[in-house]
């Protein structure tokens, strides 16, 4: 049986500061002003919810909570290359915007073959 394991995107930014690219922090900052703003206005059950609009604009929306409650965002076939195991250029374009000009290039690093070692029994 094949074991893996999935990560949430957002947790990193939650433990290691060092990873909230600029982008993180404004949005935020704007997700919290939008949510006082609805509670404000008498809308006070749901969730905020961070829409993309075109190359990289977000509007901020009130969503029920059960329509995100418990539920998981599978990310996009287009956006897995083909081996399974890596991500396409569509990925990388939708990412840039996210994480921002702060933050560095994406690059893949190459492992030294390393023999293996049996166990003498």
């Amino acid at each position: 049986m094949k074991r893996v394991r999935g990560d949430t995107f957002g947790y990193l930014q939650r433990s290691f500061f060092g990873c909230v690219s600029e982008v993180d922090r404004r949005e935020a900052r704007e997700v919290g002003e939008k949510a006082v703003q609805f509670v404000m206005d008498g809308d006070c059950d749901g969730s905020i919810a961070i829409e993309r609009v075109g190359d990289y604009a977000v509007d901020y929306r009130l969503v029920p909570l059960a329509a995100v409650a418990g539920k998981t965002k599978t990310m996009s076939d287009l956006f897995i290359s083909d081996d399974g195991i890596g991500v396409t250029k569509a990925f990388d374009d939708y990412l840039r915007p996210l994480i921002g000009a702060s933050m560095g290039q994406v690059h893949l690093l190459r492992r030294n073959a390393v023999p293996k070692i049996l166990r003498s029994q």
